[in-house]
Order: structure tokens, then sequence, then C-alpha cells
């Protein structure tokens, strides 16, 4: 018999009265990012091999690597500047990097090309990962997982790697398919399945918009009214229904700062899930209008969260996935923790 899996409970919410006379929940606590709050190591970098995504966050990468190889040089770090020019582009670079003690990796892009970054670097056949620490510098659209290590800027980023502060990480192994053709990335923000991914995929084809594609997106998904059928594998316990959606999280936040994972912390070698079951459009409109409100949907009755080290879901045909806000393939979609598998300056 395979034990129930472990409930994220959240305290009771306090209810206010708006000037008009309604009735709102207070949004809940978000918890600190790390559950470690204590420094354990420093690392004093030498030289940086930096990954530029000349493409994020309006195409302005290219001008923030230029900002960034002046502030390190003055600090008397080298800098080997790197720029994508394709999909998965970054993950080929850092599986073929030359690293010596002293180097550090570099970011500078969002939540995707931070992902492609991490599974090249975990894919390389060296002892490098357990060495060497990784620096996120904010050049995207959503950039979560710098929100949420509240990074203000480049400038921020920078001095954090020059002072050379360095903690540990989770990640999480994710194997899904590509056709015919198994592929595993190595999540660090959020992977999504149901109605996040379907509004993702119409936000991508709205870029133009900025942040407010995601709203759109999600919007236009709800009136779809879409719903999915699959077996979701928690820890090994079997949940079969229709969902709406299914939400993983490492981290506190997605998409444009929404607030999807109150309690979710990125050391504390789990991740947490979202489910949402069929439930009419209306109650979903609501749902994401409680979301937008700074994650008060953890008290709507629709909603559950979850605690694992392991996932799996199943579904009939395949379905699309999202891993840290790129569309990357289909179910079956496999889920692993790798607790503290990774250093990243802060």
């Amino acid at each position: 018999m395979t034990k129930v899996p472990e409930k994220v409970i959240f305290d009771e919410p306090e209810v206010k009265t708006s000037f008009f006379g309604r009735k709102y929940f207070v949004p809940p606590k978000k918890v600190p990012h790390f559950s470690n709050l204590q420094f354990k190591e420093e690392y004093k970098a030498v030289r940086a091999h930096v990954i530029v995504n000349p493409y994020s966050g309006k195409k302005k990468g290219s001008k923030i690597a230029t900002l960034v190889k002046d502030e390190l040089r003055n600090s008397k770090i080298n800098v080997e500047i790197y720029e994508t020019e394709k999909p998965e582009h970054a993950i080929d670079i850092v599986k073929t990097l030359i690293l010596d003690e002293g180097d550090t990796i570099l970011t500078i892009g969002g939540d995707g090309t931070f992902c492609e970054v991490i599974s090249g670097f975990m894919d390389r056949s060296d002892d490098s990962v357990s060495n060497i620490p990784l620096g996120l510098i904010p050049a995207g659209t959503g950039n979560s997982q710098a929100n949420d290590m509240e990074i203000i800027d480049y400038r921020d980023a920078v001095e954090r790697i020059i002072s050379g502060r360095v903690r540990l990480i989770d990640i999480a192994e994710t194997k899904f398919m590509d056709g015919n053709n198994e592929v595993v990335r190595h999540s660090h923000n959020l992977v999504g399945w149901g109605l996040g991914v379907d509004s993702n995929i119409l936000a991508e084809k709205m870029r133009f918009l900025g942040p407010l594609r995601y709203d759109i997106g999600v919007l236009l998904s709800i009136l779809r009214g879409k719903v999915r059928k699959a077996k979701c594998f928690i820890d090994g316990h079997l949940i079969e229904s229709d969902f709406v959606l299914l939400l993983i999280q490492n981290t506190c936040t997605g998409g444009d700062r929404l607030r999807l994972a109150p309690k979710a912390q990125i050391d504390d070698g789990k991740m947490d899930l979202g489910i949402i079951y069929h439930i009419g459009r209306f109650k979903i409109l609501k749902l994401f209008n409680q979301l937008k409100a700074q994650g008060s949907h953890v008290w709507n009755p629709n909603v559950e969260f979850y605690r694992f080290k392991t996932l799996r879901i199943e579904t009939e045909t395949p379905t699309s996935i999202n891993i840290d806000g790129e569309n990357l393939g289909t179910t079956p979609l496999e889920i692993k923790v790798l607790p503290s598998s990774i250093k990243v300056f802060n």
C-alpha cells in the first residue's frame, strides 16, 4: 500500500472588508525562498563564462552583457561571452566548456535560458557541478527565479557574484517525450501541465504585449474550457481524475510574478504540486482572480497542494508540458527532485 502524499497545509485565511463592503482574503504570507538561511560557503570567481540569450526581454540580453562584462572586469574577473543562436544552444555550450578552479558560469536571460544552462551543466561528464557555482543575471520577461531570489537588476546580480556568497539549491530532473524520443531537462523553477501550458502557448504568440500576454493567454484558455484526464502518481500514490491544471513548483512565483505556491522553497528537498480539478469556466475565472490577488487561491475548495520527491503524469494521448516557461514536449512526464544539487551565487 502506497503512502498518502504529503499535503501542504495553509493557515486559516484572515478576512477583511473593503471600502465597498466586499469581503476578501488577506494574501498568504510568502515563506523565505531558502529554508536554510545561513551562508555556508564563499567562492572567489576568477573567470566568468557568460551565457547570453540576446533575444531575451525584448532583445536586451546583449546590452546587459556588455554592462556586466565591464562590471566584472573592474573587479579583476576575466570574462568570456557566449551568445546563444537557437533553442537548446546554451545546453551545448555549457557541456563543452573547459572549466578550471575559480571559474563560474553566468546566465544572462530568463528562466528558460537558465534551465538550459543548468541542463548542460548537469549533463557534463566531469565533477564541475560539485565545485563550480552558477550565477543568474535577469534579462527575461518573467524572471521568476530572480524575483524569488530578490535579485533587483544586473548590478545587484553582479554584486552577489563578486561577494562570493553561495547557496545550494534543489533541481528537478524532468523526463518527457519529444516525438518518439525521451528527453531529460533539469528544471529550477516550475513545470506545468494543463491550462497553464495552454495559456503559455497562446502567450508565446503575443510576445509583443510583454508580461500582459500571460493574463490574456490565461483568459483565452479559460474560455476554451479544455479539460484533461490523467493519472498522477505523487511519490507512488495515484490520483486519477479530470484535471484543469497540474502546476509543479520549485519556487514560489511563476509567470508575471504570480504567487503560485506560497510555501515552496528551493532547498527543502521537495517540490510543491498544485492541483485544480474539473470545474466550470466561471469558477476557474474566479480562481484565477484569486491567484492574481497574491496567492489567495490556496483557500479555494477546488485547489489542493501536495509536496513530493517523485512525480509521474500519464495521459491517454500525449499532451503538452511547459518547463521553466518554455513549451518543450509532451507526456508521459516523470520528475525526480535532486536535493542540493547545484551551487548558486546569492
